[in-house]
């Protein structure tokens, strides 16, 4: 992957990360199907660069009964890339389940070149008022401007 498909691909795929077997299940996994919507980047010194993105997101829960299954919206954040090829970032989410409830989260990128981070749920209205949650993820799929990340892990 080139760098320029391997920073859309984060961008696409790093956000957007978290769901629920149901609200106040203990594990958690499943995919997100994510698609560009813009990016910008902008070198910021000789081989640095920061990339801003905002992409719409679907989440696939392992749990076709989950709460979280097939909610949607969208997701945006920043990447920075140095010189030596590393990335880190982060970002938000707020999706949209078919009752109208939305829950929150964001997510982290510490400085690696492999595409892979953290997430945590933050919260959201009505049945997700209250939910909390963390885990990982890792991208597994980039084609073009669009893009699946595998997450897993923990959610209240």
């Amino acid at each position: 992957m080139n760098g320029t498909n391997a920073k859309i691909c984060a961008c696409i795929l790093s956000a957007g990360l978290m769901g629920s077997g149901s609200v106040l299940a203990d594990r958690c996994a499943g995919y997100n199907v994510n698609n560009m919507i813009s990016i910008d980047t902008t070198e910021m010194t000789k081989g640095d660069t920061l990339m801003t993105f905002r992409h719409s997101s679907v989440f696939v829960s392992e749990d076709p009964k989950s709460s979280y299954h097939l909610a949607a919206g969208e997701c945006g954040g920043t990447l920075v890339t140095t010189s030596d090829g590393k990335s880190r970032g982060s970002g938000n989410c707020t999706r949209v389940d078919k009752d109208g409830d939305a829950y929150h989260e964001e997510w982290f990128m510490a400085p690696s070149s492999e595409w892979k981070g953290t997430w945590k749920l933050m919260g959201g209205t009505g049945k997700y008022a209250n939910a909390s949650g963390t885990g990982t993820w890792q991208v597994v799929l980039s084609q073009g401007k669009m893009g699946a990340v595998r997450w897993v892990g923990n959610c209240q």
